[in-house]
């Protein structure tokens, strides 16, 4: 499992490497108002995640239980598969068929001609439809615990997708052929992707067959489906709404900006997602086996390696918010622009981290009511909070009203899935009592290196002075936790996470 979660996080480091690396350029070569087309685009994406239907996450939970058949799970995955064939056509249309009412009448463009943004959306139709299929089968290879081949595929599509496309843009600076690019890379991946699921599966299953759905399957399975349905269309709207009212109401520029922000602040979320999707199938056998007992404890074990994480990155980067962003892109304008939104950005992306782990066990246990009721509470925020916070206090009153929801719903869905279904007990205030003590000794720490001026106009040197506060940090946070937990339970899982052999 540790070389999974290895190759998790090369997957997830790859994101947000070519983030850090490519989005500089993207905005040199294009312009800030068609790096916010693009940023839309990841919200358009974000939207069309919801008529997954749950099913990628179901096809990964029927591969890694141990008590279902191959055959089993050979049809679940041809029964699932005809359904993701009808959501990517739905995809498709409903791209070209609002297109049109989008550019016209949703966005607030400058420079952009309506009539070339209808062409893009089109074209970003095509590419969603094939990343929503790519995902289907990444998560097949995931619920087999193919880990490190899924990931290396996918850091090759990233490369290819993210990296090589500034070759063409540095001599053809468009955002048409960014979208086509994009969208040929992503089609060739998917295929690849279902090629090696099923060598993995030793199946040949043709990819023009006749629409055959089986009935057992769907009884078996649409309930859990129907759960994670619901889940990630709440999760959508708490995550893209606010883009999307800023969108709507603001000039689209302010997208980009804000969509910076949220990519630095995203980036905690990418330190802990590798450990819980590695980490998902382990706890799926083990719950179906009955194992509490040691769920339990691979559970504490990991919480405590995730407390580290997301206290020791998050408030670093909020304290060296704007020095980030220049390191990043270079641009005084754009870190003058974006860094008021990091910190309530990062909040709330480290209470969603605190998340990530309990919503594991819950997955594993074919359990999503509690998601559901805190996830249409928070709707009830949200919704009209994003739209009324824009209107009034700019794009900042978008990330104030995600961050009051994170910090609100957050320790209140760990308590319940702890208690549920693990044996250690815990009460609200002990969840939160956990994090006190190393959240003062980070504050300190990192206020400390913040306030001290490097004198230097060196980006790499900032960044070196950054990195010493982050692993001042941790080792600190770390030495605090012993006090409740071994120190040498943490270091001995750093040291047999990052060993390769």
């Amino acid at each position: 499992m540790n070389k999974n979660i290895l190759a998790n996080y090369l997957g997830r480091f790859w994101s947000f490497f070519s983030g850090f690396m490519f989005t500089p350029l993207y905005i040199s070569y294009l312009g800030i108002e068609q790096f916010s087309i693009i940023s839309f685009a990841l919200v358009i994406t974000g939207i069309m995640s919801i008529l997954d239907s749950g099913l990628s996450s179901t096809l990964s939970r029927e591969f890694a239980l141990k008590n279902t058949s191959h055959l089993f799970k050979v049809r679940s995955f041809t029964t699932f598969e005809m359904l993701y064939f009808g959501i990517s056509l739905v995809v498709v249309l409903l791209t070209a068929i609002f297109s049109h009412h989008i550019a016209n009448n949703w966005l607030n463009l400058d420079t952009i001609n309506p009539l070339r943004m209808s062409y893009y959306l089109k074209i970003m139709g095509i590419g969603i439809s094939f990343e929503l299929l790519s995902n289907f089968y990444f998560g097949g290879l995931m619920g087999l615990e193919q880990q490190l081949k899924a990931n290396s595929y996918k850091i090759g599509w990233g490369i290819t997708r993210n990296a090589l496309v500034i070759i063409p843009l540095h001599y053809y600076p468009s955002l048409a052929l960014f979208f086509v690019w994009q969208t040929v890379a992503t089609i060739t991946y998917t295929f690849l992707l279902r090629r090696v699921l099923l060598l993995k599966l030793n199946e040949n299953i043709p990819l023009l067959r006749k629409p055959l759905f089986d009935t057992e399957i769907l009884r078996r399975t649409w309930k859990f489906a129907a759960g994670i349905f619901l889940i990630a269309l709440v999760a959508s709207l708490n995550t893209q709404m606010d883009k999307l009212a800023i969108s709507k109401i603001l000039p689209i520029t302010t997208l980009g900006y804000y969509t910076l922000s949220v990519s630095l602040s995203q980036s905690i979320v990418l330190l802990v997602t590798p450990v819980s999707i590695a980490i998902l199938p382990r706890f799926t056998a083990l719950f179906s086996e009955k194992k509490v007992d040691e769920a339990s404890q691979l559970y504490e074990k990991y919480s405590v390696f995730i407390t580290i994480i997301v206290l020791s990155f998050g408030f670093n980067i909020i304290l060296f918010s704007e020095n980030l962003i220049w390191i990043w892109t270079g641009s005084e304008e754009l870190a003058f622009n974006a860094y008021q939104f990091i910190p309530y950005l990062t909040i709330g992306a480290m209470m969603l981290s605190f998340q990530y782990l309990p919503y594991s066990v819950a997955i594993a246990n074919g359990y999503t009511k509690i998601n559901n009721y805190l996830g249409l509470f928070s709707l009830i925020i949200t919704i009209p909070g994003y739209w009324i916070m824009t209107k009034y206090f700019g794009a900042i009153g978008a990330a104030i009203t995600y961050c009051s929801v994170q910090i609100l719903i957050t320790p209140i869905y760990i308590y319940f899935v702890s208690n549920r279904f693990l044996t250690n007990k815990v009460s609200i205030l002990e969840i939160l009592g956990r994090v006190i003590g190393p959240l003062l000794v980070i504050l300190i720490i990192a206020g400390l290196f913040s306030q001290i001026q490097i004198g230097t106009e060196s980006r790499l040197i900032r960044l070196l002075w950054i990195g010493l506060s982050t692993a001042t940090s941790f080792v600190c946070c770390g030495l605090i936790l012993s006090k409740r937990y071994s120190i040498d339970l943490v270091m001995n899982k750093l040291k047999s996470i990052f060993k390769l052999t």
